[in-house]
């Protein structure tokens, strides 16, 4: 009987899975109901089996740790979103292990989850370019922002079409790698050229500049990181130049968009007074997170806080200063958790430089690639979600914490299937 429901659960968990990428389309409370779903059978489960083994690996217990020490952090605030923020936050943790028992007791999810990300590109593409042409996308919405151009496909009003392709990007081609005996070298190439055509051109339609800047870190990380790869990029890393360039030329609405915008933003422009960082409004976030790390620089003021901070008029900076969050994780760790949580995050992003580094020490000095395809595609997937350089969203929202974990458990997969090496 317990190995009846246990077979039944981990079905349920593998197809839910399969689907939070079609969910997160949605928004965000579908993928996390997903989410939470897949938890509860995951810790079934280990209950049914008296399995509870996995609960006590390291990489979870420094996740559980991090989410106690928040939680206590925010219940200082007396402010009940924060506590609630940071104290469901553990979920995540725990989603990470759920994935890796679902990879490891369904194998066919890999090539599955392949082909249909794949075809949710092309479909993004398609309907993008359907967008860009006819104002509206293929079922009739239409999005005028009169401020800013934007492409948002079935984003709807929702702003994000560029982020879903950049930061599942290096997913789907780690899934191209992993599947890739299934695959002639010629037909690898043409999956990696459709899909890195696909994916520039619908980031750059989308009028994302952050994304398209993670696109291009991520494409500069495997590049520099495995020569296999690096062969298999150089055809539609020239492509993607040449649809710039066309893109440019043909449409001004993406032109200004992403290049004079930002030039204009950056201070760069012959009008400007002087050089800021990112933009005038996106200083004023950073000063206001300054601000909150010298009152509490230690533990910070608690998750999800900078919104009630920056509210308050003794603590008015600029118009439109205050936000819902500062638009960089690190300066959100700084204001809101403090050292303890600048160092918490900083820390794994040394990690994956530090293996990045020793992978191209080793291929300069040694000859020899320490890492696997998959390790580098999957490592690259943390570096452009924790690259400190560049704006980025709220690190507590829901959305956004679904699309950047959905990865990590497929390389805690690799590194327990020894898959990783280094």
């Amino acid at each position: 009987m317990s190995q009846q429901l246990d077979y039944r659960l981990t079905y349920i968990s593998s197809i839910l899975f399969f689907l939070i990428p079609i969910a997160l389309i949605t928004g965000p409370f579908i993928p996390d109901l997903f989410l939470v779903i897949i938890i509860l059978n995951f810790l079934t489960i280990l209950y049914i089996n008296k399995n509870l083994k996995i609960l006590r690996n390291k990489y979870l217990i420094f996740f559980i740790l991090f989410c106690l020490i928040s939680t206590v952090i925010s219940t200082f605030s007396m402010n009940l979103s924060s506590i609630k923020s940071s104290s469901s936050y553990i979920r995540f943790g725990l989603f990470i292990f759920a994935v890796y028992m679902i990879l490891k007791s369904n194998n066919n999810i890999f090539k599955n989850l392949f082909y249909m990300l794949f075809f949710i590109y092309i479909t993004l593409f398609l309907d993008s370019l359907f967008q860009l042409f006819f104002l509206k996308n293929i079922f009739g919405f239409v999005y005028d922002n009169s401020q800013n151009f934007r492409i948002t496909s079935f984003f709807g009003e929702n702003e994000i079409l560029g982020s879903y392709v950049a930061r599942l990007f290096p997913l789907v081609l780690f899934l191209l790698v992993y599947n890739s005996n299934n695959f002639s070298y010629k037909k690898k190439i043409i999956y990696a050229l459709i899909l890195i055509i696909t994916s520039f051109t619908i980031i750059l339609l989308s009028g994302e500049r952050t994304s398209i800047a993670l696109f291009f870190l991520c494409i500069m990380f495997i590049s520099f990181s495995s020569k296999e790869l690096r062969k298999i990029l150089v055809i539609p890393i020239i492509s993607i130049v040449f649809i710039a360039l066309l893109t440019f030329s043909y449409s001004d609405k993406v032109k200004n968009r992403v290049i004079t915008t930002t030039i204009n933003q950056l201070g760069l422009s012959s009008k400007s007074e002087r050089i800021v960082m990112f933009s005038k409004v996106y200083e004023s976030h950073y000063k206001i997170s300054f601000n909150m790390f010298k009152e509490k620089p230690l533990f910070g003021h608690g998750a999800k806080m900078f919104r009630f901070y920056c509210s308050k008029k003794e603590n008015f900076v600029a118009p439109g200063a205050c936000t819902t969050h500062p638009h960089n994780f690190y300066a959100q760790m700084l204001a809101e958790l403090g050292l303890f949580g600048f160092i918490s995050l900083f820390s794994i992003f040394i990690l994956v430089i530090f293996f990045f580094i020793k992978n191209i020490y080793a291929q300069v000095f040694n000859k020899k690639q320490i890492l696997t395809d998959e390790a580098i595609c999957l490592l690259s997937c943390c570096f452009i979600t924790l690259f400190p350089l560049l704006p980025s969203g709220n690190f507590f929202n829901n959305w956004l914490s679904v699309i950047m974990y959905y990865p990590l458990g497929f390389l805690i997969y690799i590194i327990k299937e020894n898959k990783f090496h280094a």
